[in-house]
């Protein structure tokens, strides 16, 4: 019963974040020794994330020129995140997210299990915003579902602010988006339908 209802109809709730750039980055370190990678479709080390992703979801990110951040013990990937400055699919909300020209979008965030509570996830989260500093970028999105609290907590200790809240429902092909409207002094989010 339970299964039929989630696929006649769901409600989701995400936080959106941003980190304006230039603010200063938070400076914390992992409770635990770990090295951070940027790889690409170039870098020596890019092998490392299909060890805890699918190829079929790796390479299509490559290809659009996306970087992935790690946190790395023992020689394997323990943390990663995902960055686009394109536009990206949000499956929960059947829309995509558009960067503007100076923006980044950070996404499909994941933790080992077993090395969560380390301050891997921020430790990311630290290295992609220093990236962005670097690329001149004027801002860093991420979003969160509001019932993930332990990601909130990360995102909020590696400096995000949440903007905006966006809510979803849907029942069978039938959709509603409500969008707050942005904290003072910081420009909306914007969507667009996935084709």
């Amino acid at each position: 019963m339970k299964l039929l209802n989630s696929v006649m109809k769901s409600k989701v709730e995400l936080c959106l974040y941003d980190f304006v750039h230039p603010t200063k980055i938070p400076n914390f370190e992992p409770k635990i020794e770990s090295t951070t990678l940027i790889l690409d479709r170039n870098s020596p080390e890019n092998k490392l994330i299909y060890e805890v992703q699918e190829k079929r979801v790796i390479d299509p990110r490559f290809d659009r020129g996306e970087k992935c951040y790690v946190a790395i013990i023992n020689k394997r990937v323990t943390s990663y995140i995902w960055s686009s400055r394109g536009s990206v699919g949000v499956d929960e909300i059947n829309m995509a997210i558009k960067p503007s020209a100076n923006e980044v979008y950070l996404y499909d965030a994941f933790t080992i299990e077993k090395w969560r509570g380390n301050n891997l996830y921020p430790t990311v989260l630290k290295l992609a915003l220093e990236t962005a500093e670097k690329e001149k970028l004027k801002r860093s999105l991420i979003f969160v579902e509001h019932k993930n609290l332990a990601s909130r907590k990360g995102v909020s200790k590696a400096g995000f602010e949440q903007f905006q809240t966006l809510f979803y429902k849907r029942f069978l092909f039938f959709s509603s988006t409500k969008l707050s409207d942005p904290i003072e002094n910081h420009n909306s989010a914007k969507f667009i339908g996935i084709k």
